[in-house]
Order: C-alpha cells, then structure tokens, then sequence
C-alpha cells in the first residue's frame, strides 16, 4: 500500500494538536499535485510546462484520504499499486531537501545582474552565438530532468513553507513506496532553504532563435512588457520577457508576423528548462 502523510506539531498546530482548515487543505492540494507531477514523469520520462492529466490518469493518481490522526497533526492518503509514484516523489524531494538540511543555500544571483552579464555575452559573441536548433540538438542533460523533478519540488514547497510562520514548528513527509523511505523532517530554517532552491531562477547561455510575434503587451506601471512568440524551429508558442521597457519598441515594427532573429536566454527554473514551452528573456535583436 502506497503512503505519502504529512506530520504537523509544535507551534502550528493548536493544543489539542489540530491545525486550521486553511494548513488542512493546503496540505491536501500539494500532496496531490505533486502525486500527478510524479505520475506524469513517470508515464512520460519527464513533464513539460502546462503538462495535464488525461482521462484514466485521474483514476491512477486517485489516493483515499484517511482521517487525521493526533500525535502533532498527521494527514495520510494512501493508494494500492502507487509505488513508482511515491518512490517518484521521494527522489524529487531527496537531493533539495539533502541541500538544505547540510549547509547554508546562497541565495542565486539576481536576474538584473545576470541580464547584464547576458547583454556582454552576445555583444562579445555576435553571430558566433550558438543556435536554437544546436542546443535542440544536443540540450544540457541537467535540463529535461531538473525540470521534471522541480515540478514535483515546486508543489512541496508551499506544503512545507506554512511552518516558516511559525517558529518551532515543525513538517514531516513520510512516504511509503516500493520501500519506507526516510523521513523528510522540516524544520523552519530547512524549509526556508528548501524554498531558495526551489524558486531559484537563472538565465542560461543565449541563444539565436527564429521567432514570428504573436502578441505584444506594453506592460503598465507595475508590469513589465512581455510578448507571446512562435519559436519557428518547434512551431510552439512561449513567453518572451522584456526586461527594458525601451525593448516593447525595438521589438513593435515587427509584430507583423514575420519571422525574425533575436538572442534570448533560456530562463531555468532550478537548473532545469522545457525546451519547447519553457520562458525566454530577450536580449536583442540580431543583425
């Protein structure tokens, strides 16, 4: 029998060791979110962005819920036959939670600071940049499964980041799979940690893409500019930020459907990017 439970106790949890219908069904959300992310990859060999659930894919991923039990507070839901997909869960979390618990998590440095360094690289690179179709040929090996495993990451996170409210609480993830793994205790600290990686964002070695915009938003005062894109190479739409609002101009005299070059860097979501739906930064136009 399949098991993945979430254990509450210290100062979250009331003094009769309950916890609020807010933490109850948070915590039923994200468990079963990150249960159908571990199906997909499992199904799949990874999950790409806006990657959903299809017909019997709900009945595989449908765990019970059993009551709470006292003792802190202790949510279960359990599943016959969902082995893979705990065991899944658990080699997600394993690596960010081994990170945070160990030493101390620099925090990534700032977008800003490496839009900056992305505009030198392509100023200095010119033409000789690589191309869309050579990374699509030959991708980093940490990206399809960094994305995959952040999917999973993403939706404990928020699981786990309710204690951080409250000091000396404390959030146990106990799984049951093909074995008992061990238990992933959270404690404030770690969970804060836990949130820096799993939030971390990086803009990767630019790119040449071939490109047509399809949409083009000038932002307002609190948002920046942004467009929707067809990478020609894939035929796929993605998102392409502009982080000058100087860019909504350069970019405006071709949104006319035409195809164009631009450098744009891939923006990574805990080392790991979709390369046909993930998020591009524009850099400038080429030529």
């Amino acid at each position: 029998m399949a098991l993945f439970g979430v254990h509450f106790d210290g100062a979250i949890t009331t003094e009769d060791h309950k916890v609020s219908i807010r933490i109850l069904s948070n915590t039923y959300e994200h468990m079963q979110r990150s249960i159908d992310r571990a199906y997909l990859i499992n199904k799949h060999g990874q999950v790409w962005k806006h990657a959903r659930l299809k017909g019997v894919d709900y009945q595989e991923t449908e765990f019970i819920a059993q009551y709470p039990r006292e003792g802190g507070i202790i949510l279960d839901a359990v599943r016959e036959g969902a082995d893979a997909i705990i065991d899944r869960v658990a080699a997600a979390i394993r690596p960010v939670f081994e990170e945070a618990s160990t030493q101390a998590v620099e925090r990534a440095q700032s977008i800003a600071d490496q839009y900056q360094r992305r505009l030198q690289y392509v100023a200095d690179m010119g033409a000789a940049t690589q191309t869309f179709e050579s990374v699509k040929d030959s991708p980093p090996s940490v990206w399809a499964p960094g994305y995959s495993n952040r999917s999973v990451v993403k939706e404990i996170d928020p699981l786990v980041s309710v204690i951080t409210r409250e000091e000396g609480s404390l959030a146990e993830i106990i799984l049951v799979g093909s074995r008992t793994h061990p238990v992933f205790r959270f404690t404030p600290l770690i969970a804060h940690r836990f949130h820096l990686l799993a939030s971390r964002r990086d803009l990767a070695t630019p790119m040449i893409v071939n490109v047509r915009l399809r949409i083009l938003d000038r932002g307002n005062k609190k948002v920046m500019p942004s467009a929707k894109i067809e990478n020609v190479a894939t035929g796929r739409e993605v998102t392409l930020h502009l982080p000058e609002r100087s860019d909504f101009d350069v970019l405006h005299p071709f949104h006319d459907g035409r195809e164009i070059k631009i450098y744009a860097s891939p923006i990574t979501e805990s080392l790991g990017f979709d390369l046909y739906g993930g998020d591009l930064m524009f850099l400038d136009l080429v030529g």
